[in-house]
């Protein structure tokens, strides 16, 4: 079960944290001086506004670890002052240094609020590093609140900044930050290929810092494939952030390399690294780190044997942060796993079924799409502002022809060919553009849908191999308990009522793991599949014709999706009291129909929901149509798909 830990969440935050750093020093001076100096040169006469905004900002920052409140006390202080003599710069920097202080409270709304502050001065600068910083704050806020969509899209306008100007370390800097969301969904692949370009940049211009940030990253990758590879990455990184003094990377590197050792089965060894980086956190005092290494510890504890003490550590993690899901599934496992052996039949119930609901709101559609179209939108983004320095050249070129006029007629003439020529240069340009955008835009659907019929797989097996293979054997002993024991009459009843449950669990999980990734669907195909799916449901008919070959298997899951998600919608929304579901395969084309007799919708006045446009969006990745048709007697979705267009698809 060791495999069910998800990984990134210390990972991506040490890479957070050191890319903040990293970036905040590109604007304040190089020098950290200690707390007790900077107050001391603050206090003197005569120094320069200047000085006392640099003093102010060294503050903020150097305060994050020992009194983080105490630094947004002269945050507000230099902000005061940047205003009074309209600094802009300085007044750009010290916000973001300020939101960085709520950020590492955990305060997060406060922290958008000062950050969203900083972006008017920056944007008013001649610089570009001011704005690029106030994008990379932005984003690992919201990468902090696990909200990816958002974080990716903040990134990337500071790697278009970086890109710009040519400045490698920021380019390193958000390239490992992006890496780190991909990491976060593990999606390996993606998260590789970032990190490996802000690898190359890091060794580049020595910087240690971005290093050892990698060095972390690279070891959840390869925990994956190569264990030994992994421990040694991790030992790097220890080592690295020791030498800097940086305590609280340190600790995330310790916790990392216990957890490498416990998936090795060496639980002596990761009892060890664990409880030196718990410690080390304790000293910075971070909630999401020390709710990670108190979980990791708890992780330990379960193997050692010891489930009371894992079941607390377990608890005490989720009143440090009860928001980042990942932590939240794991502590929901602990007490389920912990709970098991303590015989406390009523909690592993309750804990199940907020586990369940929390894994099925988790695995909503569209969700890893979202970030595959923001690169899109910013390859895109690339493109037209090539575009548009054409298009300024092309003005230039007619303004000089009319200033020159009638004396240069043959000149302007020529001019005029090469105008033309170069139109139709850039038609054919933006026609090959919009043809490569579209492959890629398919490209990232497909990924996607990969994606999430490999996460519901997973899903799906733990829930069923896992979970499901617990509460059978707990199941198969409590028998024998009862006949042994001498149990009165009431106890007969409580008991038999506690079995009741447990039946009444495992066939609701089994449920959710069956519509998770039907065993049916891969072994026999459609038809199969959905003849058990609608012989669930009551109110449902199935009919299939034609051909009862197999199909790719990515469009039958695709098809098995829509048409399960489309009979869910009538039972929710229509009020239908009977749904045909119709399935015709030939040789060149598959299509499918559901209709109900439901109350319907009015199509000119009603906008599609988010359901519908998500099948929308599936059935153009396979190059599909899809029909809908509402009226008070009932809706009928119609969905065609040519077979010969999508033999990429198998």
């Amino acid at each position: 079960m060791e495999r069910f830990i998800i990984r990134g969440v210390p990972q991506y935050i040490v890479l957070l944290f050191s890319f903040i750093f990293l970036i905040l020093n590109m604007n304040a001076s190089g020098q950290q001086p200690i707390v007790d100096s900077l107050k001391l040169e603050l206090e003197k006469k005569n120094i320069s506004v200047d000085r006392q905004l640099e003093l102010y900002d060294a503050l903020v920052y150097s305060l994050w670890e020992q009194d983080a409140e105490k630094g947004i006390e002269y945050g507000k202080k230099g902000i005061a002052l940047a205003k009074k003599h309209d600094n802009k710069k300085w007044l750009s920097i010290i916000y973001s240094h300020t939101a960085m202080s709520f950020f590492y409270l955990s305060q997060y709304d406060s922290a958008h609020y000062y950050q969203d502050l900083a972006f008017e001065p920056a944007s008013e600068l001649t610089g570009f590093k001011e704005l690029a910083s106030a994008h990379m704050n932005k984003g690992s806020i919201y990468k902090m609140q696990d909200n990816h969509p958002e974080a990716i899209k903040e990134y990337l306008k500071s790697l278009q900044l970086f890109e710009k100007e040519g400045h490698d370390q920021g380019r390193g800097m958000a390239l490992g930050n992006i890496a780190h969301v991909y990491l976060q969904l593990r999606n390996f692949k993606q998260a590789e290929k970032y990190l490996k370009q802000s690898e190359d940049l890091a060794i580049k211009s020595n910087n240690k810092e971005s290093l050892g940030s990698v060095a972390i990253a690279l070891t959840n990758i390869y925990q994956e494939t190569d264990m030994p590879k992994a421990i040694d990455y991790a030992k790097r990184a220890v080592d690295i952030y020791n030498q800097l003094g940086n305590k609280y990377s340190e600790a995330v590197a310790l916790s990392v390399l216990g957890r490498c050792y416990q998936e090795t089965g060496d639980y002596k060894q990761a009892e060890l690294f664990t409880e030196r980086g718990l410690a080390l956190a304790k000293e910075v005092n971070y909630p999401n780190l020390l709710a990670q290494l108190l979980i990791n510890l708890s992780n330990v504890r379960y193997y050692q044997g010891n489930y009371q003490e894992s079941d607390q550590l377990a608890s005490e993690a989720r009143k440090l942060d009860s928001s980042n899901i990942e932590i939240k599934h794991n502590v929901l496992y602990n007490h389920i796993r912990n709970n098991m052996y303590l015989g406390n039949l009523k909690t592993v119930e309750d804990y199940i079924d907020e586990y369940s609901e929390s894994i099925q709101q988790f695995a909503t559609d569209g969700y890893q799409e979202s970030i595959s179209d923001l690169e899109v939108k910013y390859e895109t983004e690339k493109k037209e502002l090539q575009i548009t320095a054409l298009e300024k050249q092309r003005q230039l070129y007619m303004w000089l022809g009319i200033a020159i006029g009638g004396i240069l007629l043959i000149a302007l003439a020529f001019a005029f060919v090469r105008y033309r020529l170069a139109v139709n240069k850039r038609k054919l340009a933006e026609q090959e553009s919009r043809r490569l955008e579209q492959e890629k835009q398919l490209v990232a659907v497909q990924a996607t849908l990969d994606g999430e019929a490999a996460e519901r797989t997973r899903i799906a097996k733990d829930l069923h191999d896992g979970l499901g293979g617990m509460l059978s054997a707990v199941k198969l002993n409590l028998p024998q308990v009862n006949g042994d024991a001498l149990l009165e009459a009431m106890d007969v009843t409580r008991f038999q009522t506690a079995l009741g449950m447990l039946d009444d669990s495992i066939q609701e999980l089994r449920r959710v793991a069956h519509h998770m990734m039907p065993e049916s669907l891969l072994r026999y195909g459609l038809k199969v599949s959905l003849a058990d799916f609608c012989a669930a449901i009551p109110t449902a008919d199935f009919h299939y014709f034609g051909d009862e070959g197999r199909l790719p298997s990515k469009m039958e899951i695709m098809v098995y999706r829509c048409i399960h998600e489309l009979v869910n919608n009538a039972l929710k929304h229509a009020d239908a009291n009977h749904i045909n579901v119709q399935l015709v395969q030939e040789s060149n084309r598959v299509s499918f129909t559901v209709q109900d007799n439901g109350k319907g919708f009015d199509q000119q006045t009603t906008s599609e929901g988010m359901g519908l446009r998500n099948i929308r969006q599936r059935v153009e990745a396979f190059q599909g149509e899809m029909d809908v048709l509402s009226s008070s007697l009932g809706t009928e979705i119609h969905v065609e798909l040519e077979l010969k267009k999508n033999k990429s698809y198998d």
